[in-house]
This record gives structure tokens, sequence and C-alpha cells, in this order.
């Protein structure tokens, strides 16, 4: 039974609350419609010629000039004018186009245009009866002609046939669209991304035109552009009121917490962005390494081989202002998603930013309290993506077969703040755990949690209980690893653990993947997604201990030899986890493993190894070593002392210490007398240890090395510079190197470096040079450009903490020659981007406190006092104390000099 008399709408029903109002002027709504469905109609027609441009032999397209669609052929000149109507296409939609066509008629033939002239009406309708009849009799024109459904053009059958409405026309031009050779585009996001292109060129862009040469590059150029971006889900569900990629703005700032959609949001965007788009990840980088590392990517993607060949080959910002140059010439016009930006420190983003003023930038990363200061530099308004409105989230949960009423999607709206990652998760949970019962399932998770962060992480919990076996196993690998595996190095970790056949491991990645849990990248590289890897490390550590161990042996085999901080960084500690111990010392006999960040738990390693009893006397040694080195390192006087005096133990206790370890002790022995300024035992241990190995030899060499720096620690600056010279002299005719080699082109250098049976002699060299430096400067004269070769050399041998150190010097130098832009130029794109790579934080205050100074005697002395000030905020040791407060009065003395402005 039915009310006869329904009840009044008040606007406020739950059921219609979503509802939008209908439109008071439907007149309107009618034609604003019928408008753009033309232009969108003439717009995917001009894609179609597009496509079929090659085939006709046509060297060009143009749009909006004289007619709507214009293609010139070798011989002819077709002037197509597209009309859409609901009815049949009359004599007056038309009789103006053929009127206009009279005048071009007259152009051609009067010589001042070429080709024969055609005119082509392209509708979407039948032609009328009156008009068809017109076409039929004698004396309509013979080179105007309609194209309309299921009536193609005699003669130019290459033209894509006319359709009858927007989706019959859009399949056509998708089947088009699949012909293009390649296969990691769609071939419907070309037609659109084409589209975008023929919209943006008709608001008169790039001449209004397209030559058919660049047909091939633009194909391949979305293949790249699309190829960078992680793989978005299938099925896209787009936020409420979801922004373009590019805005109103040349930079836009997207920010979200993990989880928030912000990177599926950028790879669907790109698709319909009128611009080529270079998609970014920060994260896998160093901040120094981001600029130089975005210029290759962009360089790749938009220069010819010869103009990537011809960019700077250091890493940089210059790097990225020279590509820029190079597009900027052509009139090209990017767009460039930089995500995770978050990794990369404000000031650094403003720099990037600015280095790339015509490109349309959008930044996504976390929402961090650094990002309201980069905004107002910027001059922008961070934003954030709304998020799923309750209607997709309808839709979303309706997808696993679950119903909710309206107030239940604002609970889940509420629960999960729309964000797309836990929206999913929580139907899927709605699904398998509450039987489809949405309200069970906001019953269960509130109960547990209020709306912050932690409650997606217990959704998560909830959600990694339902995985299968083997996927969670997989997961624990991926967080065990930390850094993205290959599918052949997961596959490998897989057998470790137990899973031995490569489909079963393929099926549990898809799992993750599937449930928006991991990340894949287009080098088929995949990684756990950041908000799993707490619950991903407690299922690794319930795996049994042989197995665990399987695992990290595996791991530490597939990350050996790779040279990237992160895996090098995780390989070093795996071989401390696995005891690995015969390779661990090695590593710290080389020269350069001491110049950078080591893990910090390395050192609780080498302790260990140092009082096992159990260990042969050879490794203690080099382990109390290690211990001395780094000691020595941080001025720790009395616990490098500690350590050099258990090493003339052991060599006294055991007849098993050979002579290199014997000179390795004599070294450390020689640096202990000097610091006591105990010259004469340092010249009777020298004379002594000297007296026990051949000359000349590497053992010798280290022993003068030693010997002049004891001298040093022992104030005697003027026989230490001159030991270091005269040693630098014979290490460089031992290395067979000319002057010129040090001082010139460092090709000539890294080739002996690469070729030579002892390249840490290299390093050697430069020890001697840095030496010769500190002692002029302990004399207070001059040491000429010898800070250079140092720098450079400990650059080549990866001695990255002794080369800011002499790169430092080399600043120096520079600005005592007038050189001031080239000394900020080797802060910013050499030493403190080494600093920053190669985990060095404590030379960083130095260095930014040393820019300072630079950036004062350029004369911007408010970005001097900026980083003064921004250092400020530290906590630093009394040395660097010291040397801020030095470098401020020296700004501020440089300020006092400038000229007073005029009001």
């Amino acid at each position: 039974m039915h009310d006869s008399n329904p009840p009044q709408d008040t606007g406020t029903s739950p059921d219609t609350a979503s509802e939008p109002p209908a439109p008071l002027d439907t007149d309107q709504l009618r034609r604003i419609t019928s408008l753009h469905r033309g232009f969108t109609y003439q717009n995917l027609y001009a894609v179609g010629c597009l496509l079929r441009l090659r085939e006709a032999g046509a060297p060009m397209l143009m749009l909006e000039k004289d007619e709507d669609v214009e293609v010139t052929l070798p011989d002819r000149h077709l002037y197509l004018q597209v009309k859409t109507r609901q009815g049949n296409l009359t004599w007056g939609a038309v009789e103006g186009s053929v009127e206009r066509f009279a005048d071009l008629r007259t152009e051609h033939t009067a010589g001042r245009r070429s080709g024969t002239p055609k005119l082509i009406v392209v509708t979407n309708t039948v032609p009328g009866p009156e008009l068809l009849q017109m076409t039929r009799r004698p004396d309509w024109p013979a080179d105007v002609s309609l194209l309309w459904p299921g009536h193609p053009h005699p003669d130019e059958t290459w033209l894509p046939p006319a359709a009858a409405d927007l989706a019959s026309l859009l399949q056509w031009c998708t089947e088009q669209a699949a012909q293009v050779p390649f296969g990691s585009l769609h071939p419907q996001t070309l037609v659109w991304k084409l589209a975008a292109r023929v919209q943006y060129a008709s608001t008169g862009a790039h001449g209004q035109l397209f030559h058919a040469g660049e047909l091939a590059g633009l194909y391949e150029q979305f293949v790249e552009e699309l190829q960078a971006f992680p793989q978005a889900p299938e099925v896209y569900r787009p936020h409420g009121d979801e922004p373009d990629l590019t805005g109103e703005q040349r930079v836009r700032l997207v920010t979200g917490f993990s989880g928030s959609g912000k990177t599926t949001w950028a790879a669907h965007a790109a698709a319909r962005c009128p611009f080529p788009v270079t998609y970014f990840d920060a994260a896998q980088l160093p901040p120094a390494a981001v600029p130089g590392a975005l210029a290759r990517e962009i360089a790749a993607r938009h220069l010819s081989g010869s103009d990537a060949a011809s960019l700077p080959n250091g890493a940089g910002i210059d790097v990225l202002r020279s590509v820029h140059s190079r597009l900027a010439h052509d009139d090209t016009v990017i767009a460039v998603v930089v995500d995770n930006m978050h990794h990369v420190p404000s000031d650094d983003v403003h720099v990037l930013v600015h280095a790339l003023p015509t490109a349309r930038i959008t930044l996504l990363g976390h929402p961090l309290p650094q990002q309201i200061p980069l905004a107002a530099q910027l001059g922008i308004t961070a934003e954030s993506l709304p998020g799923w409105t309750t209607d997709t989230i309808a839709t979303a949960f309706a997808a696993e077969e679950c119903t909710l009423d309206y107030p239940t999607a604002q609970r889940v709206l509420a629960l999960t703040a729309g964000l797309p990652l836990y929206v999913l998760n929580s139907a899927l949970l709605t699904r398998t755990v509450h039987v489809g019962d949405t309200t069970a399932f906001c019953d269960a998770v509130q109960a547990q949690t209020h709306l912050t962060p932690t409650a997606q992480e217990l959704i998560l919990d909830q959600t990694f209980e339902q995985l299968s076996e083997h996927a969670r196993t997989v997961a624990a690998l991926l967080s065990i690893a930390e850094v993205p595996l290959t599918s052949g190095e997961l596959q490998q970790l897989a057998a470790a653990a137990g899973i031995t056949r490569p489909t079963v491991t393929a099926r549990a990645v898809r799992e993750l993947a599937g449930r928006g849990l991991t990340q894949s990248f287009a080098d088929g590289r995949t990684t756990l997604h950041d908000a799993l890897r707490p619950l991903a490390a407690q299922a690794a550590e319930d795996l049994p201990a042989q197995t665990s161990q399987d695992i990290a042996h595996t791991l530490s085999g597939l990350l050996e030899g790779h040279r990237g901080l992160a895996r090098l960084a995780r390989w070093m500690r795996l071989l401390a986890e696995t005891g690995q111990t015969e390779a661990l010392l090695e590593l710290t006999g080389l020269e350069s493993f001491y110049q950078g960040g080591y893990p910090c738990e390395l050192r609780a390693v080498m302790a260990a190894l140092a009082d096992d009893t159990d260990l042969d006397p050879v490794s203690r040694l080099e382990a109390h070593n290690a211990l001395a080195t780094w000691a020595y390192g941080e001025d720790d006087w009395d616990t490098c002392t500690r350590h050099v005096h258990a090493m003339e133990d052991l060599a006294a206790a055991s007849d098993t210490i050979g002579p290199r370890e014997r000179v390795l002790l004599a070294t450390r022995q020689l640096a202990l007398y000097g610091l006591a300024d105990d010259v004469d035992a340092l010249d009777t241990a020298f004379e002594t240890a000297l007296a026990t190995i051949p000359a000349p030899s590497p053992y010798e060499r280290a022993l003068r090395y030693a010997y002049a720096q004891g001298l040093y620690f022992a104030g005697q600056f003027q026989a230490a510079g001159g030991a270091a010279a005269a040693l630098a002299d014979d290490y460089r005719r031992h290395l067979h190197l000319e002057i010129a080699h040090l001082f010139g082109d460092t090709t000539v250098l890294r080739e002996a470096f690469e070729s030579s049976d002892t390249p840490d002699d290299f390093k050697r060299l430069a020890d001697c040079f840095a030496l010769f430096v500190k002692s002029c400067r302990k004399l207070g004269v001059g040491y000429g450009p010898v800070a250079f070769p140092a720098m450079k050399l400990y650059l080549l041998t990866a001695a990255w903490r002794s080369a800011i150190d002499l790169g430092q010097d080399a600043v120096e130098t520079l600005m005592q020659a007038d050189e001031t832009r080239a000394a900020l130029d080797l802060l910013d794109l050499q030493l403190i981007p080494v600093a920053k790579d190669y985990n060095l934080p404590d030379d960083i205050v130095g260095l930014r406190s040393q820019r300072a100074v630079v950036l004062a005697y350029l004369g911007d002395i408010a970005a001097a006092r900026a980083e003064l000030d921004a250092l400020d905020h530290y906590e630093v040791t009394p040395d660097q104390a010291y040397d801020i407060h030095h470098q401020r009065r020296v700004v501020e003395r440089l300020a006092a000099q400038q000229p007073t402005p005029r009001p």
C-alpha cells in the first residue's frame, strides 16, 4: 500500500542530502552542455586526424585558423568545419562556412596559398532533405563536400569517419591509438593526452599547429612520462573536488599523510595534463643529490642525445639550470611532479623551484612544519587532497558487496579521513571480518582508538592479520630488506624463508599490492608501504631464528658490491648481524672507511670484537685500531691512547702479529708521542721502526707520514710541512704522476687511479698535501693552490670527510683570489652535497657558517644572516659555537661597510 501524498521534501532528509539541487535554468544547462559536447567532438576529431596524419602523408595540421581543422598535403589544402547537431544538419548551419570558403578559394587561385583547396564539413548527423538536395545540384561547388556517419569522403579516405556521438568517436580514436607501436601506454590514455594537447594548441599555444615530424617524438614522450609513475590501481576513484595537476599558479604544494593518494592522484592527473609530465621521487636520494638527479631525468626525457651528452658532468643545481635553458630555448614547457619532497630541506626545494622558472611544478609531501615557511617563500598556499567523499566511500564499499547508509558512510569518512588506502582497507575488513556489516566494523574500530593516526595503524593491523601466510612472510622480507628490491632479489630472499616457487612469491606480492601495501617502480623494484613497516617488522621478529639467519646472509650477498648509500649502509649492518667479522674488519682497513657516515651500530660491534679473548690477536688488534681511529677523529685522545696501549699489549703477547700490524701500531704510537710533545721519543720510535723495514716501500712511506704528523702534533710545523712536502713528491713519483696531472683536468688523474694497483696511495698523497696545508696555516704562510689537488684526490678516493676539510681550504684560496662566486659554487655544488650524501652532519655547521661569509662577500647580507640564524637552532660544540660567533662578526663587519640605501 502506498501513501497518496508523499512527505514534503525539506531538503534535509538523509535520503536526499547527498543529491545536488536541480539547476534553476535548465535551458542554460542544455546550451552549456551542447557547447562542451561540440568542442569535445571537434577536439576528438582533430585527434583522429593526428593519428592518421602519417598515413595521409600530410606534413602539418593546424587548429582554429581559417577553419576548425586544416590539413596541408603536398598538392592540396583541406579545410575541415566540424558541426554537431541534435537534429538534421541544415543549409543555414553551413552557409557561412561555404561563403567564407569562397574567399579562401580565391587566395589559392591567386597563388597566395599553395595547393588545391577543399572544404569538408564533418557532422555527427544526417544532412536535412533541403541541404542534401542542394549538394546534388550541378551548381554545388565541386570542392565542397559533407561527411556524416556512414558517408565517408570518396577521395580523402584517410579522414576519420564521422561518428554519431562522442562515445563512438572516442572508440574509433582509441582503436587507432592502439596501433601506435608501444604497449606501455593505454590507448585511451593516449587519446585523452592528445585531446588535451589539441585543446591547449587551440588557445594559441605552439603556433596552433602540429608537424608530422613531431608525432613519433610525441608518442614516445608520453610513454616515458607515464613510465616513471608508480603503478596506479586498475580502478581510479577521484577525490572530492579533485584539482588538476597544474593550477593557476606555476608552483603548487600538495601535502598529505602517507596513504592519502597523492602519488596516485598525480599519476592519474598527468594523463590529462596538456604539458609533458616528468615524475621524480626524492625519497631515494640524499637531498643534495636531488637537483642533479632531477636534471638528468628531465634531460633523458626531453633533450636529444647530443644535447643531453653536452650537459655539465657535475651533479647539482647548475645542471638543472642548464637543462632548463635548453628547454626554454626550444619553447618547451614541461610539468614536473616532485614526490616525497619532505625528504628535501626547504631551502633546497626553494632553490630547485627557481631553477625551473618556466616549468609547472607540483610538489608532493607529508604535512610537516617546514612546509609552512617553504610555502611562504614560494608565495603559495599548501594544499591537501580532500579525500574521498561519502559517495565515493559508498562506491568502494559496494565494490566489496558491503552496504552502508549515509550516516555510516560519514562515520567511515570520520574514521579514515577519506584517505583512499584506509577506506579500501576498511571495506575489505568489513566484508571479510564483519560479514559486510559496516556499522559493526565502525563500532569495533572506534572502541579501540580515537581519530588520530593510530586509527590507521589499527586498521592496518587488522588488515595484516587477514593476509595469507605467504603474503605476511613477503611483507616481513621487505621490512628486513629496508631498501627496494627487484623481483629476482625478492625471490632469493623468499627462497631463504622457505618459499621456493616464484609463482607463490609473485602471488604474495600481488596480494600485498592489491591491498595497497606495497609500491612498485617502473624499473621493477618493490618496496613496502611506509605505514605497514611496524607491523611487518613484528612479523619478521616471529620468524624462526635459523630462517632469520638464512635471510640475513642472503640479503648480505645481494647487497654486497653496491655503492648506493642506502644499500651500502644496510650491508655493513648485516655484516655485523651475521657475524661476518672478517669482512667487516677488512672494511675498517680501507683508507676511505672512516671518511663517511658509517652505521653507528658498528662501533659497539668493534668494541665487542676487541674484547673477545677467543678471537685471534690480529683481528683484535684490527678492532682496537678501528676504535682508536674513531676516537682520534673525534679528538678523544684518552680513548685513543687506551686502544693504542691495548694494541701494544697484543703485539707484545703474540707472535702472530705481522709486519703490517706492527707498522700500523707504530703509526699510532708516533701520533701519541707527538700529542705528548715528546719529540725525542718521536724521533727514536721513528728511527727504530724505520730500521726494521725496507726502503722505499709502502711501510716506509706510511711511517714517514706518521712521523710528519707526529711533528705537527708536537707543534713542529716547519719540520712537519717540509716532511709532508718531500713525502708528497715521493708519492707522486711512485704513482707516475706529473704536476700537471694534479692541477689540471681530473680525467688523466681518474684514469691513473682506476688503473692503479695501489689506489689507496692516491689518498695518502692527498694526506701529504693536506698536512702541508695545515702546517702552512699554523705558520701563517701561504700554501698556494695545494688545497685543490688534495681535495680532488680525496673526492677521487671517496675520502669524503677529508675532501670537505681541504675543500674549505680551497674555498679560502678562492676568496683570497677574489673568486667569490666560484667559492660559493664549490660549497653549494660539491662540499655541502658530499656532507649530506655521505652522512657527515658534523661538518654541515662549519660549511654553512663558511657559506654565510661567502654570501656576505657577495653582498647578500640578508641570506648570510639567515644562514647563521638557522644554525642558532642547533646544539653545537664549543668549537662550532666559536666559529659561528666569529663568522657572524665578519658578516656584520661587511654589512656595516655596505652603503645605506636612500629612502
